[in-house]
């Protein structure tokens, strides 16, 4: 039985491909890439609100939807790519980094791969965990659901085009405005557990020029809690594609993806756990 994600993930790829013109005007682009996540999006959250109203327990159906919004899925698969490099075998982990990426990767050396493995698991680490968590305590199920629909969409459009290209660029500023003051945030919190001075050094340094912005700053936590770095130029679609490189320290190795799993689990057990002392806090000073 296929999985709620996989479902959305197919819906949103056929209808790229039914509406997506490339030579088309820039008009007709941004109108068609608008509705074209607009409206799958507005239909399923309509569908969900009317479910909650009809449910005899609809904190029970929000609890459901946000475990099934919630996605390490992609930790698995970055742990067999650091076996399978540690085992010298490059093809098949290009072959699983792949399906973790939307870049490329056909040429990636041994040092790409794990550029590419980390890039993602920070990138999707924080986006489909971290910020989920967010949206779902600050709007509910709906905004935690209609924000992971568009990460869906953005991951499936960005499969079958460039990522500068003019049909995906709405749903890319939704994202960016969305994002904007909960990455920050997150990443502020995180340092001040990790190493606060050279995330600020390299926010000032690297982050902050970096484009998409969010990116940015959750890649420069990850590259100076890990002592290494992270990003750099990548192809899409055979185009290069030049962005800056984060970090001063040496390209990371397998070992490297190995220390990204650790500190994820580390990071994600201390966000539980502020979370449940935050709400144990709250029931105790109101009753």
């Amino acid at each position: 039985m296929y999985h709620p994600h996989v479902i959305m993930t197919l819906l949103f790829t056929n209808l790229a491909q039914k509406v997506y013109r490339p030579k088309a005007p820039t008009s007709y682009l941004w109108l068609s890439g608008s509705l074209a996540f607009v409206l799958p999006i507005l239909l399923t959250l309509l569908i969900l609100a009317t479910l909650g109203y009809l449910s005899f327990y609809p904190q029970w159906l929000g609890g459901l939807v946000l475990f099934l919004c919630l996605d390490i899925q992609h930790e698995r698969r970055a742990k067999r790519i650091a076996i399978l490099l540690k085992q010298q075998q490059k093809a098949a982990a290009r072959q699983l980094v792949s399906v973790m990426v939307n870049r490329d990767v056909e040429k990636l050396s041994a040092m790409g791969i794990c550029k590419a493995c980390l890039d993602s698991l920070a990138l999707r680490g924080i986006r489909h965990f971290y910020l989920v968590i967010v949206f779902y305590l600050i709007g509910g199920p709906l905004l935690a659901l209609g924000y992971k629909l568009m990460l869906l969409c953005d991951h499936a459009w960005r499969s079958k085009m460039r990522p500068d290209a003019s049909f995906i660029r709405p749903l890319q500023l939704t994202l960016a405005i969305l994002e904007w003051l909960p990455v920050r945030g997150l990443v502020i919190v995180m340092a001040l557990t990790q190493n606060l001075g050279k995330t600020l050094h390299y926010l000032k340094h690297y982050g902050q020029f970096y484009q998409p912005a969010s990116s940015g700053w959750i890649l420069t936590l990850f590259a100076a809690s890990l002592n290494t770095q992270l990003a750099g130029p990548r192809f899409y679609q055979q185009q290069r594609f030049d962005n800056m490189r984060i970090g001063s320290d040496t390209p990371p190795e397998s070992e490297t993806i190995s220390l990204m799993l650790r500190l994820l689990a580390t990071m994600r057990w201390f966000f539980l756990c502020a979370l449940c002392l935050c709400w144990l806090t709250v029931n105790v000073l109101t009753h």
